[in-house]
């Protein structure tokens, strides 16, 4: 799976810093992993090993399969951030900031 740096029918940078989308990823990674987790020790997890087994595998798969969407996702949210809380140094917010 490749990440692009920026548009290339816009140009506009995906990631203006490294790091920016590092809370994004906690939303978009690691709550879905928490649910899981709350939800076994809750009880609506999995009774026997066998089970339990197959609850973990399951969970793995869809986690590895929803990458894709899961990144278009945590990019979009930041996105949305570099809307919302402009800076003046971002090329992606200057051009809202002067309309």
């Amino acid at each position: 799976m490749t990440v692009r740096d920026h548009c290339s029918h816009c140009g506009l940078v995906y990631e203006q810093h490294a790091g920016d989308t590092w809370a994004f990823w906690i939303v978009g990674d690691r709550i879905p992993l928490g649910i899981a987790i709350a939800a076994v020790y809750f009880g609506f997890g999995p009774k026997s090993w066998a089970y339990g087994s197959i609850f973990l595998v399951g969970f793995a798969l869809v986690m590895i399969a929803t990458i894709p969407q899961r990144l278009g996702f945590v990019l979009a949210l930041d996105y949305l951030s570099r809307r919302w809380w402009p800076d003046g140094e971002d090329p992606a917010t200057t051009s809202y900031l002067n309309n």
